[in-house]
């Protein structure tokens, strides 16, 4: 999982360095049309079978995981990465908060709790962007009066999809990677098709490159996760997950000088400190 981590940081900043020069749509789609075809010869070359229509909680975990992934792709090229990467990294909290409709699996008051504390660091997280925003801090794409609500929808839908990917655990981890690859191409170019152009005004070999670096990393942190969260328990490997937030937020104060602000940093701090709590400390929740 740590690998993978590392991969889906390196995706997300590459991303993010794409936000002026394409639709948010457009890369997602070009990142999961690239991971489509590299995961089908995957299962072609290690002589696994493709599955489509069964079983069922394949779907779910393609169409939630599709669904955030637009909401992230978008948040992501909208504001801070590292700062989408922390909310939308909740994913634990909602999969505790959803195993109780979807799984029938009461969540415990810590939970609760958790999701409040959570909610306060959103808020806090909200307010700064805001702040920075009417302060010129930030190009004229930043929208984090959107990007921020997308973040946090992101992480929502990605707890959808991993009590589904839990469920999968007989499906070959390629063939898993090449249904929801195949199943997010599809939602994004539909999303691409619906959406107002896109006029970029700075496309060259770089912005390409980049693009297609975006598909293969993507490629790479998806099957490290898949095979991960098929093997362990989703709180242990959630821990590891948050590795990513690190990397990127890192990355961003290092070499682009932009450090978060006191409020945001104790909004990310009250957001990722409950997410940790209740990953240690219900994992059979979870």
């Amino acid at each position: 999982m740590l690998i993978g981590s590392v991969f889906f940081a390196v995706m997300s900043l590459l991303t993010e360095s794409l936000g002026t020069e394409y639709s948010f749509a457009w890369i997602a789609g070009v990142r999961s049309a690239i991971a489509t075809l590299l995961a089908v010869i995957m299962v072609w070359l290690g002589g696994a079978k493709l599955v489509f229509f069964r079983p069922l909680s394949l779907w779910w975990r393609s169409l939630a995981g599709s669904s955030s992934m637009m909401f992230l792709f978008f948040a992501m090229t909208h504001y801070d990465v590292s700062i989408i990467l922390s909310l939308s990294s909740m994913y634990p909290i909602w999969v505790a908060v959803l195993a109780w409709p979807l799984l029938g699996q009461l969540p415990s008051r810590d939970t609760w709790y958790a999701l409040a504390v959570s909610t306060l660091g959103m808020w806090m997280v909200y307010q700064s962007a805001n702040g920075a925003e009417s302060s010129g801090q930030f190009h004229a794409n930043y929208l984090p009066q959107w990007a921020i609500p997308a973040g946090v929808i992101a992480g929502l839908l990605s707890g959808v999809a991993l009590l589904g990917l839990h469920r999968v655990k007989e499906v070959d981890t390629r063939a898993v990677v090449a249904h929801f690859s195949a199943v997010s191409t599809v939602v994004a170019f539909l999303v691409y098709a619906v959406l107002p152009p896109h006029i970029s005004t700075s496309v060259d070999h770089s912005s390409v490159f980049r693009l297609v670096a975006v598909g293969v990393t993507a490629l790479i942190g998806q099957l490290f996760l898949t095979r991960a969260f098929a093997a362990g328990r989703p709180a242990r490997v959630s821990v590891v997950g948050l590795s990513q937030v690190a990397i990127a937020a890192i990355y961003k104060w290092i070499l682009e000088g932009k450090a978060p602000t006191p409020l945001s940093l104790l909004g990310l701090i009250l957001v990722l400190g409950s997410t940790l709590w209740v990953m240690l400390r219900d994992d059979k929740a979870i």
